[in-house]
Order: C-alpha cells, then structure tokens, then sequence
C-alpha cells in the first residue's frame, strides 16, 4: 500500500490544500513551526480529529464547510487478498456482467494484480468511501449490478457471484489503513510500560511496545538483537534493553534501557519511561518498520526528539535497511532536507488563517540549507561522536558505512561519516585548498573537546601525486587523510547487470531491450567518444586504469538515459546506493578494494580506542 496523493478541504488551517503528491521513499514537508506541518499529517490519520477549518468569514460551526479528505491510494491484489484473510472480512467487489460470466478467473486476475488505484474521501470522524466502482475498472452504467462477493474460508477464499451495486472495497481499505500506518509525534510517548499479553505487531499508537518487545526477545532473538544494534548506532549512551516483569505486579510488562551492553544488575539499568524522549521513539520505530513487511511511516517533526547525529544514524538505517516503506516526515531542520535523500519535498507556508502547500524542485534542495553555506556542516553532527570521518559528499555519507555494515560488521560505538561538502559545492574549483584548510581549522576549534580521532576521505580526482602527498602533509595533526583510489565512488559500480535492474527499476515503460549485455554495449560506445574518453580506455570496461579515471557518474547517466530514451535519470546521491547494493548481492567480491579502503578510514579513528 502507497498513499499517491492527498487533498484536504475544511480541516484545521487548511481551507483547501490542492492536490499533494507523494513517492516511494522519504516524502519530506518542510516549514516553519505553525505553519501547518502538524495538521497536514493529522490528516493522514485513521482517527481524523473534527476540527474544521476556521476564518473570519466563517467562524460559526454551522456555516463551516465539513472536512473532507481526498486520498488516492495504489494497493495491489496480493494485498487484498491477505486484507480479507487478515481482517476475517467479506469483500464485495463489484464487476460486469461480462466478467461475471467466469467470475473466479477475472478475481484471480485481480489477486495477482501488481497496481490498483482506489480514491477515497473520508469525512472527519468517518472511514472511507468513494463513488462506484470505487476500483475504476470499468464505468457505471445504469444496467444490471453484479458483485463478487469474496470470504474468508479455511486459509483460502471463497468466491461467489451476486447481484446488486454492492462496494465494500473503501471499507477493507480503511481496515488496512488503520493497520499499517504509524504516527510518530514529537509528544513524548509513555510506553514503558503495559499490562502482561502477548502480541505480534505494534499498535498504531505503540501502547503494545513492551509486548511486541518480549515476543522479539523470546521468539525472534536475531530480530531483537538487531534492533539493539541499531539503537546502539542512534544513540551512543545506550547498551542494551531488555523486558520484565515488574516486581510485585505481574501483570505489568516494563522495557529497561542499559548504559552498557552487559546487563549484570537490574538496578543499574533505566526504565524506558524515564529515559529521554528520543529513545521511546526511536524504539517504538524501529520495532515497527522491522516487523511489518510494508507500512507508511508518518514522523512529525523528527528533528524536535533526536539529536542531529542521532536523526542521521536513524536516517540512514531507513535508507539502508528498510526501503521498503513510504515514509512522510515533516521537519523545518536543515540537516534532515539535506541528508534524507527525499523523493518529495513540500513547502507549508501559512499567512493568516490559510496554509498552502508548494511542491519544491528537487534539485534545489541546498537553498535550505541554513548552516555553514556551502560547506555543508552542521558541527552539531560531531557532538554526539567520538569518532568522526569526513568524506567527500552525501553519497559517500550514506554509501560507505553501508558498504562496512554489510562486509565488516557493525561500525564501532561512536563512529560516524559525515560529509564536509554536498553534491555540486566543488563544481566551480574542485579542492579548494584554502577551502580544506579551513575545514580543518573549523573542525579543531569546535569539536576538539569532544572528537578522539578525525579522519578525511576525498576523491583522487584531478589531483596528482605530489598534490596528495602535500594535503596529507599539511593534514597532519588534524586527522589522518586518505584518497579515494579511484576517481570518485561511482567507478565502483559500472556494472551491467546493476544498470541494468536500476533502468528496470525506474523505467515507467520499460523496454524488454535493456539487458546486461545491451548495457555494457552502451557503456563501450559512450565511453569510446567525446566528451567521455580518455586515454587509458582500450575497450574493456572492467580495465582497472580506465576504471580509476573515467567520469563514472557521467557515463552511467548517460548510458540510462540512453537505453531509456531520457525517461530515467541517474542522481548520484538518490541512486548510488540501489546498484551498491545490487552489486553487493550479486558479485560481492567486485567490492573487496573499495571494502577494504573503507574499512582502512574506520581503522585510522578506532585505533588505540574501544570499539
């Protein structure tokens, strides 16, 4: 399930929104505090608030208009069908005549659909509706209605034909919706605590946590042990966690977070309840995106309960980890727009008693940014590490320590990569020696209190030996420094098959022409002319010389662009990761060097210290 667009009429401060699309991803709604952020997100909500939308003109509750919810919502068959086992509900599904004549048949072929798109409206305090047929698949007439009627029926479903315009397709969604969207305010959550039961799957307001926790813990140790790992690299002062039953009330569940990853005495351990906001919330999340396989993931304002590295760690994991849910964040902090790697941004500005929603180009994220212009640092991203790698941009920020994580292990307690420019602050002079100097210079005043060890990580490109040996020569005493050994990471992944996937994956009408060998023949031809040529190219897209100086980015944006006829678009910092992790699946091995590269940045701040 997928929300795809929203319009909200009468609720709150919106009047009307117009229509707000939303992606697969990370959908950020960005503003200031007031401006409708909130509200926009309460919208969203199985429980809609009746809180209509108010202006001096009309004030008064029966000259309001009502509220109204517009969602467009894409569902496939095989979540139908696991809806109506689930919920133990009956399915009406309206259908022609026609396509009653073999009826089982034509509900198999939706059972198997990939893609249906369902509108509904939702009325403040009321489920969904929509006009018949609320499915879109063929348009009312005024002749005979039929109905498949679908139930439940020993693990499988039991089809029946019927007469009658009957619909309860918007009724099973609004059960879905209910079941497999989160919210996740900035409100501090007591969720400590609750009474003894057993349960699989968090609840919606996360009042179930110690439960589903206990299960984890007792059933699906691995998943436990995981989520542990994870807290571990959000926040560094916690260890471990644990359930138990409270002393003198067994009928209470309590969730107790451990400074340390030993857990000798109870007493030395914190229950959830009186721990910091943050650490609630980032549990209750990520207990609920591990044990769903698909949800949409709303956050409001992310950045009011997470530090600045712990929100990049949590980001980072969702990324990684866990792709397969939408997520709508709202935020107004720059380090979240700039490191969140969105397919959305939306802009809610609020004059008066109106708030208007305004999609924003994404290739114009940087006008956010608000700290350290066109450095692209937040210092505060140090404060909570004691060990920190500088790389060279965002894709690096998120490639690299995924990269560890997957053919090292987990990164050492308090280690952190970070970027010390975004994506195009060097396009004008690449390495700025004056510019990295002052890097230096800002990250010795302001985080030498905290920071044990520094390490940088650049490109080699366009700089010659004698100019490396002079930066690391220059970069001594201010943290060890090291070179990419090719030109920049996405020499790392000219693969065929990788491209290939990543152009299926994108294409809207893909072409049953792109394959792995149609794409090494495009990367041969665009590499054997202008502007893409170099000297060490002698036809072999797996010769090392030519791999270490090509301008990979380039030539893999122009080989998808051409066996799409310019339908996909390689982004260096949205896309890289998607073949680092094809590659990853498929050829491992092709990562050894740059595995190994990483793993030599991790090692220059970890030695000598605690991992």
């Amino acid at each position: 399930m997928r929300l795809i667009k929203a319009r909200i009429r009468g609720f709150q401060s919106f009047g009307d929104s117009g229509e707000v699309e939303f992606h697969d991803g990370i959908n950020l709604i960005i503003g200031q505090n007031n401006a409708g952020k909130s509200a926009l997100l309460r919208a969203l909500l199985p429980d809609l608030p009746d809180d209509q939308h108010r202006t001096p003109e009309r004030w008064k509750s029966y000259e309001m208009p009502g509220t109204e919810i517009t969602l467009t919502i894409d569902i496939s068959g095989p979540e139908i069908r696991d809806w109506v086992l689930r919920f133990s509900s009956s399915l009406s599904f309206p259908i022609t005549q026609g396509q009653g004549r073999n009826c089982d048949a034509f509900m198999q072929g939706i059972f198997s659909r990939p893609s249906l798109l369902i509108s509904v409206i939702r009325p403040a305090q009321f489920g969904f509706s929509a006009p018949y047929p609320s499915h879109q698949l063929f348009a009312y007439t005024s002749g005979q209605k039929l109905h498949a009627s679908i139930t439940p029926n020993n693990g499988s479903l039991k089809i029946q034909l019927f007469g009658g315009d009957h619909d309860s397709l918007p009724h099973l969604l609004f059960a879905a919706w209910k079941h497999e969207t989160f919210h996740f305010d900035a409100e501090r959550m007591a969720i400590g605590q609750a009474p003894a039961g057993y349960a699989e799957r968090l609840a919606p307001n996360a009042a179930n946590l110690p439960n589903i926790l206990l299960s984890l813990q007792g059933e699906r140790g691995g998943v436990f042990q995981k989520l542990v790992a994870h807290l571990r690299e959000i926040f560094p002062t916690v260890g471990n966690l644990s359930v138990r039953t409270m002393p003198g009330n067994n009928n209470l569940l309590e969730v107790r977070v451990w400074p340390t990853e030993a857990m000798e005495r109870v007493e030395l351990s914190f229950p959830l309840n009186a721990s910091g906001t943050g650490v609630a919330q980032a549990i209750a999340l990520l207990t609920a995106i591990m044990t769903i396989d698909k949800a949409i993931i709303i956050i409001d304002e992310i950045n009011s309960f997470l530090h600045p590295a712990a929100i990049k760690a949590l980001l980072r994991i969702l990324q990684t980890q866990y792709a397969q849910h939408q997520y709508i964040i709202s935020t107004h902090a720059p380090d979240v727009i700039s490191f969140s790697n969105p397919t959305t941004i939306h802009l809610v500005k609020r004059e008066g008693y109106e708030s208007r929603v305004k999609r924003l180009d994404l290739t114009k994220i940087e006008t956010f940014r608000e700290v350290a212009e066109h450095l692209g640092v937040s210092m505060a991203d140090v404060f909570a590490a004691e060990r920190v790698i500088w790389v060279e941009g965002q894709t690096e920020e998120l490639c690299f320590p995924y990269l560890y994580q997957q053919t090292k292990g987990p990164l050492p307690r308090g280690t952190i990569f970070t970027s010390v420019v975004a994506t195009g602050d060097f396009h004008a002079k690449k390495r700025d020696r004056t510019l990295v100097y002052e890097i230096y210079q800002r990250l010795s005043a302001a985080a030498a209190p905290l920071v044990v060890n520094v390490a940088f990580s650049f490109d080699g490109e366009n700089l010659t030996e004698s100019e490396k040996c002079d930066m690391r020569r220059e970069a001594k005493g201010k943290g060890a420094l090291d070179f990419l050994p090719r030109r920049h990471l996405e020499c790392y992944l000219i693969d065929s098959a990788a491209i290939a996937a990543f152009i299926a994956h994108k294409d809207p009408q893909p072409a049953s022409t792109v394959t792995p060998d149609s794409v090494a023949a495009a990367l041969k031809k665009a590499a054997a002319e202008k502007p893409l040529h170099i000297q060490e190219w002698n036809g072999n897209i797996a010769d090392e010389q030519w791999l270490a100086g090509v301008d990979a980015a380039e030539l893999i944006g122009t080989v998808c662009g051409t066996l799409s006829e310019q339908r996909v678009r390689f982004a260096k910092k949205a896309d890289s990761l998607f073949l680092l992790q094809h590659i990853l699946k498929n050829d491992r091995q092709r990562f050894d060097p740059l595995a190994e590269y990483v793993a030599s940045l991790v090692a220059a701040v970890t030695q000598g210290q605690p991992s």
